[in-house]
């Protein structure tokens, strides 16, 4: 095997591990009426399930990416993704509720030492005009997790929803077992990122070079390009909840057939993933932003009215992609926002999508157990919320001043 084709090999790893987020969060939606049966709980208490991932999810990712290259990308990778994959069996194992929710608490917490460690290892060597493609195909790996799990989840669901957590654990452990070469071979041995603070340093100098690096997090663009995030995912990037529920319990699916209507809203954004990439690279973040979350916002105002399982599942191809966009457009800008601190920059933005996630699981729920309508129409009203700090923003701004190596 030549030396590119390795490289190409172990990025594609690096790819692939991007569908271990996806896969644990979305993969227990097709069996929300089988986790109410064997646990005894409401719809609304379901949306703990949720949120007890998302939480400690968006609450690591603060600093995850930030203590990742500190710690050493590659080991934190290899125990993070280990662990990950035990508390994945601890859900399937789980003997109560409370069991279960604590199992996903430590999913959340873990998957935050993951995905911006991922992302940021790809991107340290792209160029500035290329790095809308990277992320696109990361995101096709998120899309493909995003497509795996609806399908796992429904097939559990009509057998014992359990085994979707198994399945789930087992892919954790393979990539785990891959992981290592991979990680080390662009980090470094030591796992440290491209220039960060050698082993050797002292205490007091690593402790600053920390602060002087979540100091960088706390810039105009960044806090601007992090509510735009939060308010997207609480909004009209997190409905695939309530298309899950509206599958099972509006249209009446079996947990197969909830499977794969989701499936085809992942399906489309995995396809859309790469190409809105180079889009993004030729409009510009706020242009492509803001095109994403006004096209997704749009798409969900037209779910209440899909009332068979073919409407509903052509408006969902089509809203799924266009919120993929939105993830496209904002994990782009979030990779160049802080080029001193890359990886703490795509945490800090993570991290307040899934925040945005973790409040609308509490809060659509119960709304969509009243009114599956209002639930929908309030989800796009939030959009509309988002695409106003796009406006304000000026985030072309850093992406301009990146491109040309210019102080922002």
């Amino acid at each position: 095997m030549t030396a590119k084709v390795q490289r190409e090999w172990r990025r594609a790893l690096l790819y692939l591990g991007g569908l271990m987020g996806p896969l644990g969060t979305f993969v227990l939606l097709p069996m929300f009426p089988e986790l109410r049966s064997t646990y005894g709980v409401t719809t609304a208490q379901l949306g703990w399930a949720l949120w007890c991932y998302l939480l400690p999810f968006s609450g690591f990712l603060l600093v995850s990416g930030t203590l990742g290259d500190r710690w050493g990308r590659s080991r934190v990778l290899r125990l993070a993704i280990a662990l990950y994959a035990a508390a994945t069996a601890g859900c399937a194992l789980a003997p109560s509720y409370a069991v279960f929710l604590s199992a996903r608490v430590a999913q959340g917490a873990l998957n935050a030492f993951i995905t911006p460690l991922l992302l940021a290892t790809l991107t340290d060597a792209a160029p500035a005009s290329g790095i809308g493609r990277i992320v696109g195909r990361y995101s096709a790996g998120q899309a493909l997790g995003q497509l795996g799990a609806p399908l796992l989840g429904g097939l559990s669901a009509d057998v014992n929803w359990r085994l979707g957590f198994v399945a789930t654990a087992v892919i954790g452990a393979v990539i785990a077992a891959l992981l290592p070469s991979i990680a080390d071979a662009r980090s470094g041995a030591s796992g440290g990122a491209p220039g960060g603070t050698s082993v050797g340093a002292s205490a007091p100098d690593r402790t600053q070079g920390a602060v002087r690096q979540l100091r960088s997090l706390l810039r105009r663009p960044m806090l601007l390009l992090a509510a735009t995030t939060l308010l997207s995912a609480f909004g009209p990037v997190g409905v695939v909840v309530l298309v899950g529920l509206s599958s099972r319990d509006v249209i009446g699916l079996s947990g197969l057939g909830a499977g794969l209507l989701l499936l085809g809203g992942a399906a489309a954004g995995m396809a859309a993933a790469p190409m809105w990439g180079v889009v993004l690279d030729r409009w510009g973040g706020r242009n492509a932003a803001a095109a994403a979350v006004a096209a997704s916002s749009a798409l969900v105002v037209m779910l209440p009215a899909a009332r068979s399982a073919w409407m509903l599942a052509v408006v969902w191809c089509l809203a799924g992609a266009a919120a993929q966009m939105v993830v496209v457009s904002l994990q782009s800008l979030a990779s160049v926002a802080a080029p001193q601190n890359r990886a703490g920059a795509l945490s800090f933005t993570l991290s307040h999508r899934f925040a945005g996630h973790a409040v609308g699981s509490v809060v659509w729920l119960p709304v969509f157990a009243f009114s599956p309508t209002a639930a929908y129409l309030a989800s796009a009203a939030v959009g509309v919320l988002a695409l106003g700090t796009v406006a304000a923003s000026g985030l072309d701004t850093v992406v301009r001043s990146v491109a040309n190596d210019t102080p922002s």
